[in-house]
């Protein structure tokens, strides 16, 4: 009797691990790309050097208005660099960033390092995200200029 209540439990067992993620629509989106428009809303820089170059340690924070490829708000994103090589001028400064884009249905987050003279060559890790965007990875790279937005960021997303 033990026996065919335990085959029994794991025959349903079974049926419900395969019908429930196609009758739910549960499966992983396949790759697609989100591409965010952003503006400047406000930045704030922590000095730990003096003078104008940024030194090891600075630190760059910033807030900004995300839009979609038609213009609508659809969230907001919040990045904060800091210099992990020698003192230079921000633009040229080796920077280790981290970056969380919020959205109504979840965040997705990014991380890595770049410098800003080399922006057309982006490319750092989507290294997760939460929500609608639980479990995503992918990459980060720059967007063509588009007139009126500060910048164009593309998450190129898997999962």
């Amino acid at each position: 009797m033990r026996f065919k209540l335990a085959a029994s439990a794991l025959a349903t067992a079974a049926v419900i691990a395969i019908a429930v993620p196609t009758l739910s629509g549960a499966q992983a989106p396949g790759p697609r790309d989100l591409t965010i428009r952003l503006k400047l809303l406000n930045g704030h820089e922590v000095k730990h050097g003096k003078g104008a170059k940024a030194a090891p340690g600075d630190q760059l924070v910033v807030r900004q208005a995300a839009f979609d490829t038609n213009g609508t708000r659809i969230g907001s994103a919040y990045f904060e660099c800091t210099n992990i090589g020698r003192k230079a001028p921000a633009e040229r400064a080796w920077l280790q960033c981290m970056q969380t884009y919020t959205f109504a249905d979840g965040q997705i987050v990014t991380a890595g390092v770049f410098r800003f003279v080399d922006a057309d060559k982006l490319n750092v890790a989507v290294v997760g995200g939460s929500g609608a965007y639980a479990g995503v990875s992918g990459s980060l790279t720059a967007g063509a200029p588009v007139e009126g937005y500060d910048s164009v960021d593309v998450l190129h997303l898997e999962g």
